[in-house]
């Protein structure tokens, strides 16, 4: 089979570590953007750092941490590029994209099959649980919201699938 559009779904064939598997992209929604979408930087961006879109149309590194704007906790894709603020940046709004262990919390690597979400510490993902424990709003320095941003493909790739923010309380 080769790649196709059925049921407003997109279905991508990919080679990963000499396996092939078949990317579903989309939740059945379509969009006018294209990936990459290309932006301005508001901040120094890593290749592979979850961003949203500020108010004046800037890059800027997305945190599901409590206490910041709910802004923070609406991420639109991952850096393209390592760019410094100012600077043109392309951001992947939909397919795979490569990540490192700079853009993991608690880890050095992704590990294959595992849905990665939106760290408390800016531009990272993490596991829903982790060796520092889950993702919550109880105790000191808690998340604000629960955010899946992907599944992890290989080691080094994240498919992005970004789902809505689920708000947390106490």
């Amino acid at each position: 089979m080769t790649s196709r559009n059925i049921f407003n779904r997109s279905y991508t064939s990919y080679t990963s570590n000499g396996s092939q598997v078949w990317l579903v992209n989309g939740g059945g929604t379509t969009s006018s953007y294209t990936s990459p979408y290309v932006l301005f930087a508001g901040e120094n961006l890593t290749q592979g750092d979850i961003v949203y879109t500020s108010g004046n149309s800037l890059a800027v590194k997305a945190t599901a941490l409590s206490g910041v704007a709910t802004a923070f906790y609406y991420p639109i894709g991952a850096a393209a590029q390592t760019v410094t603020a100012g600077s043109q940046v392309e951001v992947n709004l939909d397919g795979v994209v490569v990540v490192t262990g700079a853009n993991i919390t608690d880890g050095t690597q992704l590990v294959p099959g595992t849905d990665y979400f939106l760290s408390k510490y800016k531009g990272q993902i993490t596991p829903y649980s982790t060796g520092s424990g889950i993702i919550s709003a109880s105790g000191l320095n808690q998340y604000g919201a629960s955010v899946r941003v992907g599944r992890a493909i290989s080691t080094s790739e994240l498919e992005i699938e970004i789902q809505p923010p689920i708000p947390l309380v106490s």
